[in-house]
């Protein structure tokens, strides 16, 4: 028995070294540690990131570091001991303290009271004149498909602070995946933040993107492509119907604690079309389940999120045929499904949760015609709140990381590891 017990932690040991960084993946975002041992009795001063912060907010920075100054638990509290520091970037000029320059450090007093440059400023007076422009910045590293890697995050003189990366296809112009980590603390995101247009800046050369996402182009582009306009009337319902394509967060605004972090979300490269009775129902609840999973076992995750195959409508011969927004170069394409890998890498275990992005599905067209596409495991786990079968809501279930990715080879990182169940 001891031998047997020798060569099994042998083996996790050999699978745990095999995990070689790849061109496509990039390290986990972990939190920075704090020198300081912040405990109960030396708390100087508490900021809840909900109701005590100035807007526009500028970037929460922990000296030194290339790392946000994120909350110290998942209520949303900055905790901080006596003379401690953090720093605050904008990117450009400041409303409060006026003329500082765009990098400044502050130290807590007591409350939300904290010194800066010799006088006394209330956290929330400290303002940009606008909110802080993130960088799209595009690596020389190459993805699936031979897409190009591009990292979202701010340029902070010569640090790097990233928020997530994306694996872009520049021919086909469709985003596979965005990869970023889960803390204990990304369910104290903050909330009711204000949304940005999206912008495609860089990128989709010749392309009006968001015009491709109206409610009239997409009907227009369908009824083209199946050569039925009363079919595509049907598929694309006039406001304030939820039966359209909206501009589906592959890396949702929520997965990301600040403001200035969410902001950086609305890019064309982080979106796919994807069904708004989708968005808003079973998928938000795999977002809002996975987060809470790491909050709730207190864990740090790996998150890769992203997109699967060519999706399809029908006209009323029963003729089915892909659909892309941009037609006829057939870019930017309808996803089959939405996907969302978690790993927990100390213990080697993970889970894919998927939801069907179609609507207009009946049950035996999602049993038959490939929509699932490994073997369902959602019956072991029960951190995720959803109404798993509801069509409308979204069709979606539950598969083991090496079954889903014999059939998705966008993740090099993940595919040759024998991760665990995550249950």
């Amino acid at each position: 028995m001891f031998l047997q017990t020798v060569s099994i932690f042998l083996a996790i040991l050999a699978l745990a070294s095999s995990h070689v960084i790849n061109s496509d993946e990039q390290l986990p975002i972990f939190e920075a540690s704090d020198s300081t041992n912040i405990t109960e009795a030396n708390i100087a001063c508490t900021i809840d990131i909900h109701t005590q912060t100035g807007t526009p907010q500028p970037v929460y920075i922990r000296p030194g570091t290339s790392q946000f100054f994120h909350p110290s638990n998942r209520n949303g509290q900055i905790q901080m001991t006596a003379n401690q520091a953090i720093e605050m970037w904008c990117s450009g000029t400041w409303a409060s303290p006026s003329g500082a320059p765009n990098l400044i450090t502050a130290t807590c007093v007591s409350g939300q009271t904290f010194r800066y440059n010799n006088a006394n400023f209330n956290f929330n007076n400290f303002r940009c004149s606008g909110w802080p422009a993130w960088t799209a910045r595009r690596s020389t590293a190459r993805c699936f498909n031979n897409a190009i890697l591009v990292d979202f995050g701010f340029q902070v003189a010569t640090r790097w602070l990233q928020i997530y990366r994306v694996c872009h296809d520049l021919v086909l112009e469709t985003n596979w995946f965005a990869h970023y980590t889960f803390t204990p603390v990304s369910d104290a995101n903050q909330r009711n933040v204000e949304r940005p247009s999206w912008t495609q800046a860089g990128f989709y050369t010749s392309l009006n993107v968001n015009g491709l996402y109206t409610r009239l182009t997409q009907r227009s582009t369908v009824a083209t492509i199946l050569g039925d306009q009363t079919s595509a009337n049907r598929f694309i319902e006039n406001d304030p119907s939820d039966v359209f394509m909206a501009r589906g967060h592959i890396a949702a605004m929520t997965d990301f604690i600040l403001a200035t972090e969410q902001h950086a979300t609305f890019h064309f490269l982080n979106a796919a079309p994807q069904w708004q009775t989708f968005n808003g129902g079973n998928w938000v609840s795999v977002e809002i389940s996975s987060r809470r999973l790491a909050a709730d076992r207190g864990i740090n995750l790996d998150i890769y999120t992203g997109t699967w195959g060519n999706g399809q409508l029908w006209n009323t011969a029963g003729s089915r045929r892909s659909i892309f927004l941009d037609w006829p170069a057939q870019r930017i394409q309808m996803p089959r499904i939405y996907y969302k890998v978690l790993i927990h890498q100390a213990s080697l275990s993970g889970v894919v949760l998927i939801g069907v992005n179609n609507p207009h599905l009946t049950l035996n067209d999602i049993q038959t015609r490939g929509y699932i596409i490994c073997p369902d495991v959602s019956s072991q786990i029960s951190y995720v709140t959803w109404s798993r079968t509801n069509l409308v809501r979204g069709f979606s279930y539950a598969c083991e990381v090496h079954e889903f990715t014999r059939i998705v080879p966008h993740i090099p990182a993940i595919n040759n590891i024998r991760y665990r169940l995550l249950t």
